[in-house]
């Protein structure tokens, strides 16, 4: 199909007849000297970056390739300027006659406002991308003067050649997709010098694919289409020019066309070899590059180190439901473990809300991501984007809730616009809140890392190009990074980094293990924040989805009595006249331990602890406690915050003893406070302490805990663990 322009038959504004004196937006043949650009802000986002400005000193995430690409195209004699609101605050006192703003659905919003502003300001507002070309109807009875339904690399001259002549037209509709070899190399020039982490460059438009809940295939076509390789070189060369350190290709599949993505990485690695270039890529494609080791192979070369794939559910019928085929040819982790052992990142889009997707699934997909290793993921709640075929089929069904596509929040937000069948909107939100705060908990986060790198191949490195440059920029972010993770009285953050740090190097250290963590742990602190300040604090979840089943005492024993618990209170303990106190001589390895505590059920578990560790139980009464200190290493003092119902006798000689202990406390063993009342931590915090007095094996101590409450409490019935038996006896 021939491409050609079409116009409505909409009136056109007055604007466009004779200018009048003092009248700013009457346009004649000739007056229009300048374009303005603009690209409105976003919402902050799981993908927006917003929240690493201050470490690596750039001012926005991604650069906006559609306006630079349209502003190549537009003739010499019109002068263009573009502004990016997510670099800067816009200028609106402006000399350009015409401002051009690009939008996405999610800057809807705010493009209104611009409009609006700029149109008191008697300028002649354009609109056009991929809000407009999805759904026009939204655009054509609003603020904007010229709205751009389509790709524009014919339109777009045809209307700067008809406001050269004083005629424009108020639609311009592409019919039929363009020959994207049409398309200029955009004017990367205009984008301020260093603002942007990571530069766009595109190679294809259309996805051979037909996943029922993308709107690509709607805009862009199933047919990819793809520009010369000469071409796509010199727009890497015009980015590289401007000091660029990152690429990430915007195709939807970046090997849709086979023959096409192997000549072009071919190229890739040639100009990399040839000019040093220390720009690294990125590109999204299918999960099916797995099957394609010579792709593989050809993407480390070119100094690929990411690939973003649509992954989407870890459940083959979800799969299967939304067309998702290409995905379910071979085992999903399998496949994710060929790509990661050539080196490359993999990060993944997930989506839970599929028709065969029930509670169930929130803690699969995090089980799932955990094996993966998928540290990046922008796992998000299925949305039925106007004119897909999900939508439609939706709407068939009567299943769409009220719901405006330009209110979405992203990636990162529950943007849920229909009845799902196997659960009710409710229980999304909840899964989805609890999910995404469990993904992005520092110790997950760091976990999943390491997991990639145990895949990562020796000898992978590529020398120089894998860090790029070492100048002041990546001096100022190495030190800012040093600042916010090591020189910070925040001690969770600095563990977290520290110990990812140690994780993603064992198995053998690399330069490109190094580099890639710290970068992904920079990422870690917008992701961190977002969620944060989106649906709640991570470190706040455990690693049980709200719906799974509930954990066996074991399982939960072992979640008390973690390996770090035991690995901070150890540190603690010998430490400077804790560690004499134990180094003096050889511990007596007994445990004073009260008469009226040891019948309690926790007093039991305390006392099969104790065994487990080869450690006597010396029990005693008040009346006797002038005697301990030749008997036993510790003195177990049990604290009661309140008199409960049935606890009485227990409160009273509690009450007894502590009053004893104030008076012969120079004659006693070391005290272990034991808070009968005291939350979860405080309880396995008394056993640790009593255990540490005895060996410093923190597997041992763990093991004689979870063995305790197995023997004590489940005989009994109880499904506690010993703080719970301690509120509960």
């Amino acid at each position: 199909m021939t491409p050609s322009a079409s116009t409505t038959a909409r009136p056109l504004p007055d604007r466009w007849g004779s200018r009048r004196p003092n009248d700013p937006a009457g346009l004649r043949r000739s007056d229009v000297t300048k374009i303005l650009f603009v690209n409105p802000r976003f919402p902050r986002s799981l993908w927006g970056f917003q929240g690493i400005s201050d470490l690596v000193g750039v001012r926005s995430g991604q650069a906006p390739l559609g306006l630079a690409t349209v502003a190549a195209m537009t003739p010499p004699e019109i002068a263009v300027e573009l502004q990016d609101e997510n670099c800067y605050p816009l200028r609106f006192d402006t000399d350009a006659d015409i401002v051009a703003i690009g939008c996405w659905n999610v800057q809807y919003r705010r493009a209104l406002e611009l409009a609006r502003e700029f149109k008191r300001r008697g300028k002649v507002v354009v609109v056009g991308g991929p809000y407009p070309t999805l759904c026009p109807e939204r655009f054509t009875d609003g603020p904007f003067d010229v709205v751009f339904d389509g790709e524009v690399e014919l339109t777009w001259p045809r209307f700067c050649g008809d406001l050269l002549a004083g005629s424009p037209q108020p639609v311009y509709k592409q019919a039929g997709n363009v020959d994207v070899r049409l398309s200029p190399v955009p004017r990367f020039d205009l984008l301020g010098k260093g603002h942007y982490l990571y530069h766009f460059v595109q190679t294809t438009r259309g996805c051979p694919f037909q996943c029922e809940f993308c709107d690509i295939i709607v805009t862009d076509g199933r047919v990819p289409r793809t520009k010369s390789v000469p071409q796509v070189l010199a727009e890497i060369e015009a980015v590289a020019a401007l000091g660029g350190r990152y690429v990430s290709f915007s195709d939807a599949n970046f090997i849709g066309n086979t023959k096409y993505a192997e000549q072009l990485l071919r190229a890739l690695v040639d100009f990399g070899r040839a000019t040093g270039c220390p720009i690294t890529f990125s590109a999204e494609m299918t999960v099916t590059v797995a099957e394609k080791p010579q792709l593989l192979e050809l993407l480390r070369e070119a100094n690929f180190t990411s690939v973003f794939v649509g992954i989407e559910s870890p459940r083959l019928d979800s799969l299967v439901e939304t067309k998702k085929r290409q995905n379910v040819h071979r085992p999903l982790i399998e496949s994710i473990r060929k790509i990661q052992s050539h080196n490359l990142m993999v990060v993944a889009g997930m989506i839970v809300g599929f028709d065969h997707d029930d509670v169930r699934i929130f803690q699969e997909q995090f089980d799932f991501l955990m094996e993966a290793g998928i540290a990046f993921t922008t796992c998000g709640v299925l949305t039925a984007i106007e004119k897909t075929p999900l939508h439609a089929r939706l709407q068939r069904e009567g299943r769409l809730l009220p719901y405006d596509s330009s209110e979405v929040l992203g990636h990162g937000s529950a943007d849920l616009n229909f009845v799902p069948k196997c659960m009710t909107p409710a229980e999304v939100h909840q899964g989805y809140n609890w999910l995404i705060r469990a993904l992005y908990k520092r110790e997950n986060y760091g976990a999943r890392l390491a997991t990639t790198f145990r895949q990562f191949s020796p000898g992978g490195e590529l020398g120089g190009r894998v860090v790029g440059r070492f100048d002041r920029q990546l001096l100022a972010t190495l030190v800012n990074v040093a600042r916010y993770f090591l020189l910070t009285s925040s001690r969770p953050r600095r563990r977290f980094f520290v110990r990812t740090l140690r994780d993603a190097l064992r198995g053998g250290p690399s330069l490109e293990k190094l580099v890639g963590s710290i970068s992904y742990m920079i990422a870690h602190k917008h992701f961190h924040e977002y969620v944060t300040g989106t649906h709640g604090d991570p470190e706040a979840v455990t690693n049980v989805s709200p719906f799974a089943e509930a954990p066996s005492v074991r399982e939960r024993a072992r979640d008390e009595f973690s390996r770090d618990f035991v690995r901070r209170l150890r540190r603690e303990f010998f430490r400077g006249a804790s560690w004499l106190a134990w180094a003096k001589g050889r511990p007596r390895r007994a445990v004073a331990v009260p008469e009226a505590l040891l019948t309690e059920t926790v007093g039991e578990c305390l006392r099969q602890y104790l065994n487990e560790l080869g450690v006597e139980v010396v029990p005693f009464a008040t009346a006797a406690l002038s005697r301990l200190r030749e008997r036993a290493d510790l003195l177990v003092l049990p604290i009661v915050g309140s008199v409960r119902k049935g606890r009485e006798e227990l409160n009273q000689i509690v009450q007894q003893l502590q009053e004893r202990v104030q008076t012969d406390l120079g004659r006693l063993p070391r005290i272990i406070p034991f808070a009968l009342d005291g939350d979860h931590r405080a309880i396995c915090e008394a056993f640790a302490r009593i255990g540490l007095t005895f060996t410093r094996r923190v597997e041992r101590l763990r093991h004689a805990y979870v063995n305790a409450v197995e023997t004590i409490i489940l005989p009994s019935g109880q499904l506690a663990t010993a703080p719970e038996a301690a509120k509960s006896s």
